[in-house]
């Protein structure tokens, strides 16, 4: 578990009404937590009664969730028990904690441990290159107001080397602060009033599906912040200053919002990943199968030892292992095949009718995801079409 942003490895206890840590591993991992006083007293399973040395409120993360839970100091050393007040908040990923007492499985994992390690990855021998079309025109934005929490996260950015403050620079993009699901602040550069109308865009599309055919499970590797774990060519780090209240910082490493950034990571991870059967890979994940469970681990185990050796990370909580039906890129694989992903079926059923044409290329775009499997499209969209062609008139 991650509490107050340090792993904490903990023992399921459901016979343990409450989350418990020894006096020792507190002092040791969680001292600078403010320990308050309880009334609570606790029974051991002989009937005697033990009362804690106090409690903490603590910040409790396990993949996207988080909670702020309490958590029971006890004298002594003692295990660190997750009990049941916590199972009542937090949900385990249960098939992955069955999948990691079978042997095979378990091996892989703990062979490529490193690649789940918390740090930032950094992808070694590939660096990301920004080509802008000939004669680009330098533009430089100034900074925005943004509220006080981007100066945590500015000062976490440059000590983790994703962003350099620089003195000068002929581009600057303004910055944008989107609010994460667990209330994190985002920076990203608004590279769309920049560099974004000046690149060179590879759009080529992909048919990544076909090589997935006759797989029997399927695991998914989310990659933990995918972009920035590729550094950016000395050369093309100027295209990637922001401008802030604090002065002009230049990213280190590739970030999101670029319109090139796709395509740039999807020619590396190509790279990466050459070579290997029943394993493909669109921007942050990695999909894995195979014919057969030991066919599936020897990819599984080649992939996490090309991303071990690539420097590269991946966020454990987020991946899916060994699974009958896996959701990837809006489609739902399974053994049988490709099918719709019902989600995005249920966007498609609930969108109103379109009143203008932006809407109408928004819903034609939607409805042209799932054209493999709609029969005559071309035909029953043909109206719609011509009302784009009236509107070019």
């Amino acid at each position: 578990m991650e509490v107050e942003n340090r792993e904490l490895v903990m023992e399921l206890d459901t016979g343990s009404a409450v989350s418990v840590i020894g006096e020792e591993k507190y002092r040791e991992q969680l001292r600078h937590v403010p320990l308050e006083s309880t009334t609570l007293q606790l029974h051991t399973y002989t009937g005697e009664t033990v009362k804690p040395l106090g409690v903490l409120s603590v910040k409790v993360r396990y993949g996207e969730q988080s909670k702020y839970l309490q958590l029971y100091v006890m004298k002594g050393i003692g295990p660190t028990l997750f009990g049941r007040e916590w199972l009542h908040s937090i949900r385990l990923n249960w098939p992955l904690m069955h999948l990691e007492t079978q042997s095979g499985f378990r091996d892989v994992l703990d062979r490529h441990a490193a690649v789940f390690s918390d740090e930032l990855g950094r992808l070694l021998n590939i660096k990301a290159r920004i080509q802008l079309k000939e004669e680009p025109k330098p533009r430089f934005c100034k900074a925005r107001p943004v509220a006080f929490a981007v100066e945590l996260r500015l000062d976490q950015l440059e000590a983790e080397g994703i962003v350099k403050h620089v003195i000068h620079s002929e581009w600057a993009a303004p910055i944008v602060t989107p609010i994460k699901k667990d209330g994190e602040v985002r920076i990203c550069g608004d590279f769309k009033v920049t560099i974004n109308p000046q690149l060179d865009v590879d759009e080529e599309l992909k048919e990544i599906f076909a090589s997935l055919s006759g797989g029997q499970q399927f695991s998914v590797i989310d990659l933990r912040q995918a972009y920035l774990q590729m550094e950016v060519e000395e050369e093309s780090k100027t295209y990637l200053t922001v401008n802030t209240h604090r002065g002009l910082y230049q990213y280190q490493r590739l970030p999101y919002g670029v319109a090139s950034a796709p395509a740039v990571w999807q020619r590396a991870m190509d790279q990466v990943l050459q070579g290997i059967p029943g394993v493909q890979c669109y921007l942050d994940d990695i999909i894995v199968t195979g014919r057969t469970r030991e066919e599936h681990l020897k990819a599984l185990d080649k992939v996490l030892g090309r991303l071990e050796e690539h420097g590269l990370k991946a966020n454990r909580e987020k991946c899916k292992f060994l699974q009958n039906s896996v959701e990837y890129l809006g489609h739902v694989i399974t053994t049988e095949g490709l099918h719709q992903s019902p989600k995005k079926v249920q966007a498609m059923a609930g969108f109103s009718s379109p009143q203008n044409v932006g809407q109408l290329r928004s819903f034609l775009g939607m409805v042209q995801y799932y054209a493999r499997f709609l029969p005559d499209l071309a035909t029953h969209l043909a109206p719609l079409h011509r009302l784009l062609q009236k509107d070019e008139h």
